[in-house]
Formats: structure tokens, C-alpha cells, sequence
């Protein structure tokens, strides 16, 4: 018997149902559900994911609570000059807390496992260690479905990472395309971050992903060399903020004429050659070394 899965939010890009009227729709026919579970291999693996991003998003609004903000930027104070609390931050993170408290109980509960500690790191991965099995429940759906609405609401993102722009360049599409005949080539659609959307798509191929998801595929591992463009997108979505490309092009100029000026200095962002392209490398983990020097500890 074929079981398809039962994420309301799961679709094979433009792949539809029969009574789909297909205006706007990127894709609504669900995909197989894995062996022995409710939901798709791509689902089961989201669950994980928005459990962790969402523990991410209940630290960062605490940012939001602290006087001065994130950032530096001002908050509310009221006619005695105290400042007041965003009623808005309070309740996203009471639902975010809420729902992982509610699900580890169940997992405890159920399977006959301890409860992880009271630290919102540690109920996120708890719920993620347990993803396959939540993915095999009988409200598997429900699961799901919780999960994304409290890691992609957009609302919760733009108090947790406010931003002068809804949309977020994060890189070039890296995935292999074949054309009708069926010749294969890298797809390269410069793909974005939209505030109002759960997943981010690429118009060139048609996937929709999470955002770790294209950052793992266009970025790789923190071992990785990369050109400007990939560096920049992957600070950007780390730091959730627009980053330039020339920026880091400005940050291994401004290191380099420091080497100049002093024998002893090692500088900090280093050029690591050329790619076939001939677009300059840079070493990623340096990269985000030094943008923690400058901007303080990543937000993701």
C-alpha cells in the first residue's frame, strides 16, 4: 500500500493533486512517506531541523528583551523613561517554548525516557535525537506542522532578525540540472530569502528548501575555500543581515596591508587562490572568525 506524507506543508515541486487549480502553486503532491513512517525522508529530516532553529529563535528574542536591543538599537521606554517589555517577543517565545516543552513531554512520556534539561538548546535537541520516531507517530502531522509554524513564522523572524529588507540574498543555485536533452549543467539561479515564505525556493529548478538545508549545498563544510559571493551568503545567513560580496573582498585587502606594514602580523582573512572560474577563495572558517570579531557572536 502506498502511503504518501501526511505534512500538510510537504509538495514535489510542480508536481500537483488532481484538484489542484495550479495558479501560484510550486507543488502539492505529497511526497512518499519513508519506510515504516508518517512522513517523507525530507519532512523527518525538517522536523530535526525545526527543532533546532526553533531553540535558535527563542535565545535570539531574548535579545530583543535586553535594554539596548540587538544590536545597539533603541527599545520602547515608557512616560517614567523604564523600559517596556514587546509584548510581541513575549508571546513568540512562549509559544516557541511551549510547543518544545509539549512534545519532549510526549517523547518522555511515551517512550519512558528522561526529560532533557530546562534549557531551550537542550529541548530543541532533544526533540530533534527523536525526530524518527515523532515522524512515526500517529499525529505525525500535527508534530510537523507545530514545529514549522514556530521556526517559520515570519512575523517571529523579523522581531528576532529586523532588517531593513523582506528579501536575502543567499547565493547561487548549486544543483544539477538536465535539459530536455538531457544534457546536465549546474543550474546557477541566484536564489533568495523571502520574509513571507516558510522555505526558500530557487525559480531556476523549482526546489524548495530550508534555509540550512542551501547552506550546507551552496557553502559546504566550515573547511570549505569559497569565492566572495558563497562567503557573503553564508554570513548572511548566519548573522541573519545583508552582507556584500565586496566586503569580504575589503576585509583580505585591509589584512594583507596590515602583513605589509608588519612582518609579524598573520593576518586574519587570507586569499587561498583561484577557483576554474578564476574568482579569488577564501577560507571560510576565517571568514566567519572575523566576522565575529566584528559583528559579535552569530545569531545561528
Amino acid at each position: 500500500m502506498t502511503i504518501l506524507c501526511v505534512a500538510a506543508h510537504c509538495g514535489i515541486p510542480h508536481h500537483h493533486t488532481d484538484d489542484c487549480p495550479q495558479d501560484g502553486c510550486r507543488g502539492c503532491l505529497p511526497r512518499l512517506a519513508a519506510d515504516g513512517l508518517r512522513l517523507c525522508e525530507v519532512d523527518t529530516r525538517r522536523l530535526a531541523e525545526d527543532a533546532h532553529t526553533a531553540a535558535r529563535l527563542h535565545d535570539d528574542l531574548a535579545l530583543r528583551l535586553m535594554p539596548g536591543g540587538r544590536g545597539g538599537e533603541k527599545v520602547a521606554t515608557s512616560s517614567t523613561g523604564a523600559p517596556t517589555v514587546d509584548g510581541d517577543v513575549v508571546e513568540a517565545r512562549s509559544a516557541i517554548r511551549a510547543t518544545l516543552v509539549s512534545l519532549c513531554r510526549l517523547i518522555a512520556d511515551e517512550r519512558g525516557h528522561q526529560l532533557p534539561q530546562d534549557a531551550t538548546e537542550a529541548l530543541g535537541g532533544y526533540v530533534a535525537h527523536h525526530a524518527r520516531w515523532l515522524a512515526a507517530h500517529a499525529a505525525a502531522d500535527e508534530h510537523a506542522q507545530d514545529l514549522r509554524d514556530i521556526a517559520s513564522d515570519p512575523r517571529t523572524r523579523r522581531l528576532a532578525y529586523p532588517a531593513g529588507s523582506d528579501r536575502l540574498y543567499i547565493g547561487d543555485c548549486p544543483l544539477i540540472v538536465r535539459d530536455l536533452d538531457g544534457v546536465e549543467s549546474v543550474c546557477g539561479t541566484r536564489v533568495y530569502q523571502y520574509g513571507e515564505r516558510q522555505l526558500i525556493g530557487c525559480d531556476g529548478c523549482g526546489t524548495d528548501e530550508t534555509v540550512e538545508w542551501w547552506q550546507r549545498e551552496i557553502v559546504g563544510d566550515a573547511t570549505a575555500t569559497v569565492d566572495a559571493y558563497a562567503g557573503a551568503a553564508d554570513l548572511a545567513l548566519r548573522w541573519r543581515r545583508p552582507v556584500d560580496p565586496a566586503l569580504i573582498r575589503k576585509w583580505a585587502s585591509l589584512e594583507a596591508r596590515k602583513a605589509e606594514r608588519n612582518e609579524a602580523y598573520v593576518p586574519r582573512v587570507n586569499r587561498c587562490g583561484k577557483d576554474g572560474k578564476q574568482r579569488t577563495l577564501y577560507d571560510l572558517k576565517e571568514l566567519r572568525d572575523y566576522a565575529e570579531r566584528v559583528w559579535a557572536p552569530a545569531a545561528a
